[in-house]
């Protein structure tokens, strides 16, 4: 499996963070370390204390004698030739004898270096102090200096003796040496100071630029694209992939713009349904109202001089009233249902019974309107099902009448209502052979408002809402309800109810 390469851009601000943190401190610390050796060179040719340069005591020049004795030591067990050595040893020493000082370097027992022979040198120094060349010695008295000093470098011994009966202590050499040093330590150590914290200062600023600059850059680009959909450009898209929080909040962003321009298409479309709607509506009670007022107008004119006609009259009108009572209830259904007030009546039904009745009132009805009908009833005798009974009907009736309205005009129309039982639902069917309806609109015609067949889309086939009113009615009871078929083959509508364990069935 080939795995993603992973990307400095899907590092999280936290890690990021701690990251520039971590390298702001480290970075310094090895440009330092780095350059330790030119800073140790650097510092000891500023601070003075390379080489010893006067023969009076301070604390400088303690550190002048300690730096120049290891020099010296160092160099004598390096792995240097001898002529090499005896030349830098030559280098070290010399200042020491401007000031007076005698030198006596031996190297197992033999002489490496000397200023005068061995007993003239230890002469000296026994002038000024109790010698014992076995052991280290540091003196810097009134009456002179003497140093001692013993170096070990693979098989050789070295031994290092100094003297100098011109080297001076001052009385107030406490006193004025500690002003010194205090003022050493405050110019120019002050400054290297400064120096490190200038390279730790210089790290952090060019990390933290570094830094900002993945996070500012992502959020930019999210706050123009904020811009551009507040602009009413909803086809922008931020263009930055990572996982780390920036990129999650991108995706969600881009994701928001999406549904908002979904919900925006849809309210369109909804608007658009509804504007149908109210066209079909309107021609809906347009035209029974039409018919009833003509009617009404015949019976004044005196038209309708006959019993007959008169009563046929009256039974127009009756019946464009009931049109416009059920297109009007409808409406108020679809109404209630979509504000959530409407409660039904729920009883345990004998599905049996129940589909009985309705089809015998739907024999009665298409027979009239020469339709074909056939019922097939293969439920258990015994299932019962929670119903409200009279909004059941409605369901049923809204099917009918949709499948009576997209008949074909040159073809006997007919409907089958059939039921199966199974362990824990009814299955009811309602099945016609009339215009049908693309595949790709069989999910949509429950959709409030919605008609997506063109021949379905005309204000004078009616308003659409009876099968939205009927699936809001189906979900209350729990049930659910689809429909199948294909275009000039007919439409299958398909309802399922759960079975209820109540048996006392009304």
């Amino acid at each position: 499996m080939k795995t993603k390469k992973r990307s400095s851009k899907n590092l999280k601000i936290g890690t990021r963070i701690t990251i520039a943190a971590v390298v702001g401190i480290v970075v310094p610390v090895i440009i330092l370390i780095a350059f330790s050796s030119v800073f140790q060179n650097v510092m000891a040719s500023y601070f003075g204390y390379a080489t010893v340069t006067t023969n009076s005591y301070s604390t400088l020049n303690q550190i002048q004698w300690s730096q120049t004795i290891l020099s010296i030591s160092n160099e004598l067990v390096s792995d240097d030739s001898e002529n090499d050595k005896a030349q830098k040893i030559n280098e070290f020493v010399t200042p020491l004898e401007k000031l007076g000082s005698v030198i006596y370097i031996e190297k197992n027992g033999k002489s490496f270096y000397a200023t005068s022979d061995r007993d003239a040198v230890i002469s000296q120094a026994e002038q000024i102090v109790n010698l014992n060349t076995q052991q280290n010695t540091n003196y810097f008295g009134e009456n002179g200096m003497v140093i001692v000093n013993h170096a070990s470098g693979g098989k050789d011994n070295y031994v290092v003796i100094i003297a100098n009966k011109e080297y001076t202590v001052n009385d107030v050499s406490s006193r004025f040496e500690a002003q010194t040093v205090t003022q050493l330590l405050f110019s120019k150590t002050g400054l290297i100071f400064l120096i490190i914290a200038g390279v730790f200062i210089i790290a952090i600023i060019v990390i933290s630029f570094i830094t900002s600059k993945t996070i500012s850059k992502p959020l930019k680009e999210l706050s123009h694209g904020a811009e551009e959909i507040a602009n009413g450009n909803l086809d922008y898209e931020i263009d930055y992939d990572s996982t780390n929080e920036i990129g999650v909040t991108v995706k969600s962003f881009n994701h928001m713009t999406d549904m908002l321009k979904k919900s925006i298409q849809q309210q369109h479309s909804i608007e658009e349904s509804r504007k149908e709607m109210i066209a079909g509506v309107a021609h809906d009670l347009r035209t029974p109202l039409t018919s009833a007022k003509g009617y009404v107008e015949g019976l004044l004119d005196g038209i309708a001089n006959t019993p007959a006609k008169q009563q046929l009259y009256l039974k127009t009108i009756y019946t464009s009233t009931l049109t416009m009572e059920r297109l009007l209830d409808d409406l108020l259904t679809v109404s209630r249902l979509e504000l959530g007030n409407i409660e039904l009546d729920f009883k345990p039904i004998n599905i049996n019974s129940f589909l009985d009745d309705c089809a015998d009132e739907l024999l009665v009805q298409l027979s009239q309107l020469d339709f074909d009908f056939e019922y097939n009833n293969n439920c258990d005798s015994d299932f019962v099902a929670m119903l409200d009974t009279d909004r059941f009907q409605r369901v049923i009736r809204n099917i009918v009448s949709n499948s009576i309205k997209y008949a074909k005009k040159n073809e006997r129309g007919r409907i089958e209502l059939s039921a199966q039982t199974y362990q824990k639902s009814v299955i009811i069917t309602l099945s016609d052979n009339g215009i049908g309806l693309e595949g790709k609109n069989l999910t949509k015609i429950f959709e409030s408002f919605y008609r997506a067949d063109p021949a379905r889309t005309k204000t004078s086939e009616g308003s659409g809402i009876g099968l939205s009113v009927a699936r809001q009615i189906v979900e209350l009871h729990g049930g659910k309800i689809w429909a199948t078929g294909k275009e000039n083959q007919g439409l299958t509508i398909l309802i399922s109810l759960p079975r209820t364990e109540d048996t006392n069935e009304q």
